[in-house]
């Protein structure tokens, strides 16, 4: 399951001081063998070691006179929280936005993370996928520079059965807009299907993102995601808090849902009712693919489809894309070769690596494909024919635009969850406690709550 609950976790006072302190001391070591030493503090995850240990090794095959000191963790944070403590900065990090312990938010907040910006220069822009720095996530305080640099993608939108829309055995037309999305969920209420699941109500954020910018265009999205004060009370936020209410509705969602809809196992029941013929959509990401592989009968096809639009004259199609983040401490040492670095993550060795990755099972031994994906155009053309290289073929379609970023950093607010506040309040859109009305409130008066504590 994709972790993206953030729990505000804020350093303590003497870290930050020995970060300002002990960063800045230039007695450390700067040379290995007579090479410029790189600190590079990587988490590992799904995605395994050796692709760092490759893009190590690459890296160094050009830069003769720079060593490279890796440092790989799956608990990075609490391992850096530690090395800042103790004056040890490194000078790139590789850890998402998004982590439970929202180790880089906290980075944000206490201004500890460098502007990239020069890192995308002209020549770099026209090589990446529109739009994937002109967020929330890449430019955090909406200030127009980027600190957070991204390094994959991965297109996000509405999964389904493929064989239930297409094929010999087609039953169903996918719909292009909201209006035909709730006309076909009446038909399959009539065979006894659910139009909709959800794995966990946090998994409509994505939704919601790609929601505000069908209704409103990117200049409105950019701007809800700072928390306009008018943007649930506009046309575009109206429009999209009530297709939200509607979508939770129990006449569109498969009933077992919400007692299914938890981080503990229960997820995984509301998408195997995807497979089973249950429910025939729900918002999920590629991840799906392998999460489920135990209980996909062969021979299932996946597909993907983006959120539907608000009009059919709607010029643009919108889909959503998560990116992972690099960036580099605001007292690193190495500030220019760090920058250097950053941007040979976008250089074709590096493409041609990530997309060449594999993992081993630490049990059997056995490798397996696991292609990572940079957001630089052409790049998902290499992709192996399937539903993954469906996904970012849909995605950069003529006609369709990507958007990326995430809610603005806020100051931690003493009891209030804003993704609880905002997701969680589907399941009561579900069973009745809440009407239509009554979120879009809940919209408006969290986000003028937010807007009053934005970084």
């Amino acid at each position: 399951m994709k972790m993206r609950k953030v729990t505000a976790l804020l350093l303590s006072v003497a870290m930050i001081a020995t970060l300002a302190a002990g960063c800045g001391s230039k007695d450390k070591d700067a040379k290995k063998d007579g090479k410029t030493v790189l600190k590079v503090a990587a988490f590992e995850g799904g995605n395994g070691a050796q692709i760092w240990k490759n893009i190590e090794k690459a890296f160094e095959e050009e830069n003769k006179d720079v060593d490279i000191e890796l440092h790989l963790s799956s608990e990075l944070d609490k391992d850096l929280t530690k090395d800042i403590k103790n004056g040890n900065v490194p000078d790139v990090v590789y850890y998402n936005l998004g982590q439970p312990s929202g180790f880089t938010e906290t980075m944000l907040k206490e201004k500890a993370i460098a502007d990239i910006s020069d890192v995308f220069d002209d020549e770099l822009k026209e090589k990446l996928v529109p739009g994937i720095t002109d967020n929330a996530a890449a430019q955090p305080y909406g200030d127009g520079k980027i600190y957070l640099a991204p390094i994959t993608y991965t297109p996000t939108g509405l999964w389904y059965n493929k064989d239930l829309f297409e094929g010999p055995n087609k039953k169903y037309d996918l719909p292009t807009t909201w209006d035909e999305f709730f006309a076909l969920g009446d038909k399959a209420k009539a065979d006894g299907v659910s139009l909709l699941t959800y794995p966990i109500p946090s998994y409509f954020d994505t939704t919601m993102y790609q929601m505000l910018a069908q209704a409103g265009g990117i200049d409105f999205y950019n701007k809800a995601v700072n928390y306009d004060k008018d943007t649930w009370t506009s046309e575009a936020g109206k429009k999209v808090s009530d297709t939200i209410s509607k979508i939770a509705q129990p006449k569109y969602v498969h009933p077992d849902t919400v007692a299914n809809a938890n981080a503990e196992g229960g997820f995984k029941l509301n998408q195997q009712n995807v497979i089973d013929g249950k429910a025939l959509f729900m918002p999920n990401g590629n991840w799906v693919i392998g999460e489920m592989a135990n209980s996909t009968p062969e021979g299932f096809n996946w597909g993907m489809m983006a959120p539907p639009k608000f009009s059919a004259n709607d010029e643009k199609h919108f889909i959503y894309t998560f990116t992972e983040q690099m960036w580099v401490p605001a007292e690193a040492k190495e500030m220019d070769l760090a920058k250097k670095f950053v941007k040979f993550m976008y250089s074709d060795k590096v493409v041609d690596l990530m997309l060449a990755n594999e993992t081993t099972n630490k049990e059997t031994g056995e490798k397996s494909a696991a292609p990572i994906v940079a957001p630089v155009v052409g790049a998902s053309d290499k992709l192996p024919a399937g539903t993954i290289k469906d996904t970012y073929t849909l995605a950069n379609s003529e006609g369709y635009e990507t958007v990326s970023g995430a809610w603005a950093t806020t100051k931690p607010i003493e009891g209030f969850d804003m993704k609880a506040t905002v997701y969680g309040s589907i399941d009561a859109l579900n069973s009745g406690e809440m009407k239509a009305a009554d979120y879009n409130k809940l919209l408006v008066d969290t986000w003028k709550k937010l807007a009053e504590n934005v970084e």
